[in-house]
């Protein structure tokens, strides 16, 4: 509607669209779009006041989709005839597999890098944050009509990598799990305090890698892509997955690394410092660092990981050099400017960066370093039992596979529910809570929804009737639905698409408080409202499947009429 508004204002008195701004008033009394029309003067028009008056005329001379639009002031409200509106939207989502979308990708490709984590380590919950912004973003541009590729780096050649490679030549493996490989790399780490020769090896194997040696390059990569295996097992878990793997060693041969040093030198911008290390002068970036420089090599000149970052990066660019993304948490920030820096001297545009704050559990901030950190399968794993527990204080049982949806959903929302910029404070009695603003509260809903279709499985009527005010604030709500994917799409911010849906979700509990369908004998009115809840269950599931979230059609495994919030049941049933 905005936009169908926005153009007929343009041709009205030709201005630019960005000189329209279309707020949604607080209340319905005030109309269900408005415009400050001081907005819109220009050398032919400055009366805003005039203005509106003849948008009033233009628009009421050939539109019907208003039931009247009012000057007040400066302002114009328009007031959308819901009789016909109603019709309009309901037909478009029933007809359109794809609403919402708008299909703006048409099929162009787009690189998402995200998650990326080291081999070493298993996921922990404030690195996940990294996994599930770039699942969103993913599965946004796939909605929206992208081809989108999914990246993962990994990093098989770095000094830690080099530690695990001695710790298993040293220790062998107990099995070959994913845990057995850590815990190896833990024992290596310890002896490597005591023993300095531990240190002077992997870095002796560093250079054979960096040398051209195949097999130790094979070698390492064997183990890193156990590692790797053993990671993705646990974001499977989580339904996030990858299309596209990259190796760092991949950058090693070839002189790969050396043409890039190669052409960084013509420019003038590398330098060796007293150390023997190779470094690039920055100077003349907004870069907040002590000193403008990003060194690149060590002193026995062995390749630190930011060269194999910017070979990586070219790589990516080359692939894609118009839609690519890299998601990293703000302590990257400064890292990822750098990187972007160098790559803008060889003469590349480099992908574009989307932050993320902390994660606090408890009250303190994730770190590895620090040993606060809580482990993705432990926490999971705590979101489980305290689900288990409210079904059993219900006399409810659920199956692992249901359980397992509702787990991702109460991570899932609640993670995504906050701003990118913005530190997640996960408190896991709000985010498993039958109420509230919670992915438990809205699969519930849907739930529910379905429930009432089951119950009133009708033939349903051509005709569209409504006689509520709050079925009218619902299709107003579907039908923005667009306008919200389009928004999305420009700040990549997924705490837009969660309020949507908690807003959604909440009308229908309101409609679900007023209006009772299966007692209702008006049989265009009834399956009018049928038809209307199939049309928020469909915006529903495609928002949810955005944010990466399955829906189910019933919870109980047995059959058992519950309460529901602080509401009986209507006879409808949970299964």
């Amino acid at each position: 509607m905005k936009e169908y508004i926005i153009n007929k204002i343009t041709k009205i008195l030709n201005v630019k669209e960005e000189q329209i701004k279309i707020e949604i008033p607080s209340k319905s009394s005030m109309g269900d779009y408005s415009i400050q029309c001081a907005n819109l003067r220009n050398e032919k028009y400055k009366n805003p006041i005039e203005i509106a008056t003849m948008i009033k005329e233009k628009f009421e001379d050939t539109d019907f989709i208003f039931s009247s639009i009012k000057v007040v002031g400066p302002y114009i409200n328009f007031y959308i005839n819901y009789d016909k509106y109603s019709k309009q939207i309901i037909e478009e989502i029933e007809s359109n597999k794809n609403y919402g979308s708008l299909n703006q990708g048409n099929n162009n490709s787009l690189l998402i890098e995200h998650t990326s984590i080291n081999p070493n380590a298993e996921p922990h919950i404030g690195r996940c944050r990294n996994s599930l912004i770039g699942d969103f973003m993913s599965n946004l541009y796939e909605f929206t009509g992208y081809k989108v590729e999914r990246h993962y780096f990994i990093n098989d050649i770095g000094k830690k990598i080099a530690l695990l490679v001695i710790g298993i030549e040293t220790y062998g493996l107990k099995d070959d799990t994913f845990s057995s490989i850590l815990d190896t790399y833990v024992k290596i780490s310890n002896l490597a305090k005591e023993d300095e020769s531990i240190d002077k090896k992997a870095f002796d194997y560093l250079k054979l890698i960096e040398s051209g040696n195949k097999e130790m390059v094979q070698k390492f990569k064997k183990i890193t892509d156990k590692c790797v295996k053993g990671q993705l097992a646990i974001f499977d878990t989580l339904n996030i997955h990858f299309d596209v793997f990259t190796h760092e060693s991949d950058f090693v041969y070839d002189n790969y690394l050396e043409e890039i040093l190669s052409k960084l030198e013509k420019t003038g911008k590398l330098h060796m410092d007293a150390l023997g290390r190779k470094y690039v002068d920055l100077t003349g970036y907004d870069i907040p660092t002590r000193e403008p420089v990003l060194v690149l090599t060590r002193s026995n000149g062995t390749s630190l990981y930011p060269i194999r970052d910017i070979a990586y990066s070219i790589h990516k660019v080359e692939l894609n050099n118009k839609n690519n993304f890299v998601v990293l948490g703000e302590d990257q920030e400064t890292y990822m400017k750098q990187i972007s820096a160098v790559l803008d001297i060889l003469g590349y545009k480099a992908p574009k960066l989307i932050c993320y704050s902390y994660v606090l559990l408890n009250g303190g901030k994730m770190s590895t370093s620090g040993g606060t950190v809580v482990l993705v399968t432990d926490f999971m794993k705590n979101v489980k039992e305290t689900l288990l527990d409210e079904f059993k204080k219900r006399n409810n049982e659920i199956s692992e596979e249901k359980l397992n949806i509702l787990v991702n959903a109460c991570i899932k929302f609640t993670m995504l529910n906050v701003s990118k910029s913005k530190i997640v404070n996960f408190n896991l009695e709000n985010a498993t809570s039958f109420t509230g603003e919670s992915g438990m509260y809205i699969l519930y809903s849907i739930v529910r929804m379905k429930s009432i279709l089951k119950n009133n499985n009708i033939k349903l009527s051509d005709k569209i009737k409504f006689n509520n005010e709050i079925e009218n604030r619902i299709i107003k709500e579907l039908s923005l639905f667009p306008e919200q994917i389009n928004e999305i799409l420009e700040s990549n911010e997924p705490t837009h698409l969660t309020k949507y849906i908690f807003n959604l979700t909440q009308l229908f509990s309101k409609f679900y408080e007023e209006v009772n369908i299966s007692n209702e004998e008006d049989i265009v009115l009834k399956s009018s409202r049928i038809r209307l809840l199939k049309c928020l269950i469909d915006v529903l599931t495609k928002s949810l499947k955005i944010l990466g979230i399955e829906t189910i059609d019933k919870i109980w495994q047995n059959k058992i009429k519950v309460l529901y919030f602080s509401y009986f049941w209507k006879g409808e049933e949970l299964c």
